[in-house]
């Protein structure tokens, strides 16, 4: 009804725009009479890119887009408003600067975008029951990517929450069937805005790769067998101005 998605609707609940009703389970309930003011309103426009992952730095509201586009609620900051480099110093500045972390799930230490911009080591979950790609990743892990390893959909959605992971590589091959629509679930998990997803299919598998040609929600793609460096390669397609 409001054209946006899951997270910005969680946004305006927890900055006291919109009235919610928890429910014992943990979700939100809105009343339609709350959500009537905020239809009337005229909606902020689709903000694509200034320019595509690969060609030149990326800021935080790019960085942590959604398929292209920038999330309503970054619009908004000071920080997408006079295209500042680095939102975590501009965090520092406190409530009246227009950011103090309003709009962010995370703690700057944990942010993917600031992990990335001070040189620190990427998170990246592997979803695969191969034990096989396990052993040899683990084997070749040299301290620029942490890995965290997922069987299923249920252990992926528990490492969204406590590893906080940049970038999640699904392996298509050893996912079941039920579970095809893991890469969107997780590209788009509220708790996590940015999360990129990597498509990781094994050569010769065009029929599967070629459905997904053209979705918004697939950050890369890879073929498997595949290494680190492959997965590097993937995260260094985004690039991000250092400290």
């Amino acid at each position: 009804m409001c054209a946006v998605t899951p997270a910005t609707v969680l946004n305006w609940i927890r900055t006291g725009r919109l009235e919610g009703i928890r429910t014992p389970g943990g979700h939100y309930r809105i009343r339609l009479e709350k959500l009537q003011p905020l239809l009337n309103q005229q909606k902020t426009p689709n903000v694509k890119l200034e320019r595509p992952p690969g060609d030149a730095p990326l800021r935080c509201w790019e960085y942590l887009s959604e398929g292209g586009a920038v999330r309503e609620e970054c619009t908004t900051c000071v920080v997408y408003k006079v295209r500042a480099s680095w939102c975590f110093q501009i965090a520092t500045l406190g409530i009246d600067s227009g950011h103090a972390k309003r709009f962010c799930p995370t703690a700057c230490d944990d942010c993917a975008y600031y992990r990335r911009v001070s040189g620190l080591p990427t998170n990246v979950l592997i979803v695969s029951s191969d034990p096989d790609l396990k052993k040899r990743l683990e084997a070749e892990a040299d301290g620029s990517i942490v890995l965290r390893f997922a069987q299923n959909a249920y252990e992926a959605s528990a490492a969204v929450e406590s590893f906080l992971p940049a970038f999640a590589v699904v392996d298509l091959e050893f996912t079941a069937a039920r579970e095809n629509g893991l890469l969107e679930s997780l590209a788009r998990d509220p708790r996590l805005p940015g999360l990129k997803t990597v498509a990781a299919v094994r050569r010769g598998r065009s029929k599967r790769k070629g459905a997904l040609n053209g979705s918004s929600f697939i950050a890369g793609r890879i073929e498997k067998p595949f290494d680190l460096a492959q997965i590097q390669a993937v995260i260094d397609s985004f690039p991000v101005e250092c400290v």
